[in-house]
């Protein structure tokens, strides 16, 4: 064998020896070392349970409870679970306020769980105090008055006495609550509330000082037959100010409540237990009616965009009202602010809110609730509101809400350029509707400059346009509606137009008719018809048989018609039994007209045959006029007269002339008998009297009067499309057109004048 072979053979027997050395000499060390521990822990042992009696540690810990409390304290047992851990099992405290002998706060065990070495230094350290699976049962009597009671203010270093007479400083941690449950109980109403399954996490809590706390829990109700829950996590600082409640502080509170698929968030400050102030704010993720995860119900499409809700405000624990001095809210490009209050003294309990908005765009609402497409609004827009819950009963005392410039599309009637508002009282009873400008269009009619004023109040509607241009005329109107929603409602209406063209006026009532019987469940009104008559037919078809009870004044200051014009138009009706048709039209209507002209008579002759036999007498005054006969110039020309009055009654749609005249420089006329424009039939007599004429020859007898002045008497009776002539004495046509104008009308258009002096608006 080389020299260097054994050289390395000697020195792997001498590493093997050194090693095994080594390994011999630290196990020795760990055993002696184990030894030691395991003896300074049993010493330590000896040491607590010399220190500790169970039964006396009981006794302390309940001494102390019922001092701090006021309440008696029960443990059943104390066991050392494990080295470093105490369970309290059997723990309650007794409830001697609410309900007398029940449980105020119960737990299936209370673990304590210490820092062992820190009793060597004669400290009782609780790393951990947990109440595993309590119940906190909170009890209003009927006084109204709760079962909580005062905690008496402990020491900030508590000593605890051992059975061996020394003295240990105990230092508390952490306090755990699991899955514990929170009743509430109403003796007077017998109401119950809990909550399950919460768990609350004290960090190294102070009672002195803000202490960091962890919440989660998920409450379970029954909505609708339904378990509904609500899971919410939280995390905060609090100080129980050694509970002296006037300086208890919550701070940064922040909870989230997964209401919606993406949680609900919320910071709250608290201050002052006594007397509580607090900030609450929560932050609401962009949600739909579908992702609501605490109501199971069928609800109506709806979104609500991403919000912010700042609330501030002081609880009033002895009237147990919440008072809320600031509330604002932020939702897309609403700003909302109010204040209110929540009173819990009533059962159920009592709201009262007030809030309103900055102006808003109204554009694209319709996404967020698709309801308000229909109204196809734009625009500015504002809305504030009072809103309580009094007797379990939600109402809205006062809901506002005001446009600017706006435009949209309400129950089919086009909206433009409106600047108004519109205030509902009593819970959407009583409304209040005002424009200081605008349009609406009506089928074919057009309403600018709208200023409008309405009242709805306890079934009656009062409307009044203080201004507006119809079709480009000024025009003015009030209208009240009593009984609205039933069939016998009473409608008085007032209406006034600088120019009264009434065939245009008739295509206004058309328009009203076309658009609102569809809505009152009337059905469409009739194709218009084209032709001789389709003015009568036309209006006749669309008389609306919503209105059967309809009363007012119309008042022109000219009057302009194809037949004749003037000016200072009055007419006053009263109606019933207006229905579509006109066959059960009955009432009265009267009207005069000063200052005007019978139009072309012959002209007007050839297009309408009722008016061609109507006039046939007057044309064959200007042959025989042409004839030189007589002399008068304007028959069948432009004829003026100086006043024009009739009064008819209406029965099943048959109108009854009572009495028509018209005095003029050239003609003055009387007409009595009837016109029926259902059938459309009629028979008139008609009475002509001829003034300022001169005679070229004698007149036949039965063409003059007892005067001697020419006169025609005629009578137009049958259909009107196919009507009959009948010549008459005219003998009596003067007397019996004296004796028209003496008689006059029923009425002097005094309603009528007072309307045009008013100022009718209406009131809030």
């Amino acid at each position: 064998m080389t020299k260097r072979k054994l050289r390395w053979l000697r020195f792997l027997r001498f590493s093997g020896k050194f090693s095994k050395s080594v390994f011999l000499f630290g196990l020795r060390l760990f055993l002696l070392s184990s030894m030691l521990l395991i003896l300074a822990g049993t010493i330590v042992w000896v040491l607590f349970l010399r220190a500790f009696n169970a039964q006396h540690i009981s006794e302390v810990i309940t001494q102390r409870l019922q001092a701090h409390l006021g309440r008696p304290v029960i443990i059943s047992s104390l066991d050392l679970s494990f080295i470093n851990t105490l369970e309290l099992k059997g723990f309650s405290v007794v409830d001697t306020e609410g309900e007398p002998g029940h449980a105020l706060v119960s737990a299936e065990s209370v673990t304590l769980r210490f820092n062992l070495p820190a009793l060597l230094d004669k400290q009782f350290i609780i790393e951990e105090v947990t109440l595993n699976a309590p119940r906190f049962n909170i009890v209003r009597r009927e006084d109204k008055k709760y079962n909580i009671p005062h905690i008496q203010t402990p020491e900030k270093e508590s000593v605890y006495t051992s059975g061996t007479g020394q003295k240990f400083t105990i230092h508390i941690n952490n306090w755990v609550i699991r899955d514990g449950v929170l009743s509430y109980k109403d003796l007077e109403t017998s109401v119950v509330h809990s909550i399950y399954g919460f768990n609350l996490n004290f960090e190294k809590l102070r009672f002195d000082e803000l202490s960091r706390f962890t919440l989660d829990m998920v409450m379970r109700s029954e909505w609708e037959n339904k378990i509904s829950e609500l899971e919410i996590d939280g995390v905060g600082y609090v100080n129980f100010a050694d509970f002296n409640w006037s300086k208890f502080a919550l701070r940064d509170f922040h909870l989230q409540a997964y209401l919606f698929r993406k949680p609900l968030e919320l910071t709250i400050d608290l201050d002052n237990l006594r007397v509580p102030r607090f900030t609450l704010q929560a932050s609401s993720p962009a949600f739909d009616s579908k992702e609501l995860s605490l109501f199971h119900s069928e609800t109506k499409d709806f979104s609500v965009p991403k919000s912010t809700l700042t609330a501030k405000g002081v609880w009033q624990t002895r009237s147990q009202q919440i008072k809320f001095n600031s509330i604002s809210l932020a939702a897309a490009d609403i700003q909302a602010e109010g204040n209110g209050t929540l009173d819990f003294a009533s059962t159920p309990v009592t709201a009262d809110f007030s809030i309103s908005t900055k102006e808003f765009s109204l554009a694209d609402k319709s996404k967020y609730w698709p309801l308000l497409a229909q109204y196809k609004m734009k625009g500015k827009g504002s809305l504030s509101a009072q809103i309580k819950n009094t007797g379990g009963k939600l109402s809205v005392p006062v809901f506002t809400a005001q446009v600017n410039d706006s435009e949209g599309e309400l129950y089919t009637f086009p909206l433009k350029h409106v600047t108004g508002e519109i205030q509902i009282k009593n819970n959407f009873t009583d409304w209040y509707v005002r424009t200081k400008n605008g349009s609406v269009q009506v089928d074919r009619s057009t309403f600018e400059k709208l200023q409008l004023s309405t009242t709805w109040r306890k079934g009656n509607l009062y409307a009044h346009i203080a201004d507006s241009d119809l079709n480009g005329v000024p025009f003015r109107m009030n209208v009240s509606v009593n009984n609205l929603k039933s069939k016998n409602r009473k409608i008085h209406t007032n209406l006034y137009l600088k120019k009264l063209d009434p065939m245009a006026f008739i295509g206004t009532i058309q328009d009203f008719v076309t658009v609102i019987s569809p809505l009152v469940g009337a059905g469409p009104a009739d194709p218009e018809v084209t032709g001789e008559l389709a003015w009568l037919r036309n209006f006749r078809d669309r008389l609306p048989n919503f209105m059967p009870n309809f009363a007012g004044t119309l008042a022109a200051d000219t009057f302009s018609s194809e037949i004749l014009s003037g000016n200072n138009f009055d007419a006053e009706f009263d109606f019933t039994g207006l229905k579509e048709g006109a066959a059960n039209l009955n009432g009265t209507l009267d009207a005069r007209l000063e200052g005007g002209v019978i139009h072309q008579m012959e002209k007007l002759a050839e297009e309408q045959e009722a008016l061609n036999v109507t006039f046939q007498p007057f044309i064959i005054m200007n042959r025989m006029e042409k004839a030189g006969s007589f002399k008068v110039g304007k028959v069948l020309k432009d004829v003026e007269f100086s006043d024009m009055a009739v009064a008819t009654e209406f029965e099943n749609g048959k109108m009854n002339i009572k009495n028509a005249y018209t005095v003029g420089p050239t003609i003055s006329a009387t007409v009595s008998g009837w016109t029926d424009w259902v059938k459309e039939t009629f028979d008139l007599t008609i009475w002509t009297m001829f003034h300022n004429t001169s005679r070229g020859s004698a007149l036949a007898e039965n063409l003059t009067d007892e005067s001697g002045n020419p006169a025609l008497a005629f009578r137009v009776s049958s259909a009107m499309n196919k009507p009959k002539l009948e010549m008459k004495s005219a003998k009596k046509a003067g007397k019996t057109i004296e004796d028209a104008q003496k008689r006059g009308l029923p009425t002097d258009f005094h309603t009528a004048e007072e309307f045009l002096k008013g100022d009718f608006h209406a009131k809030k």
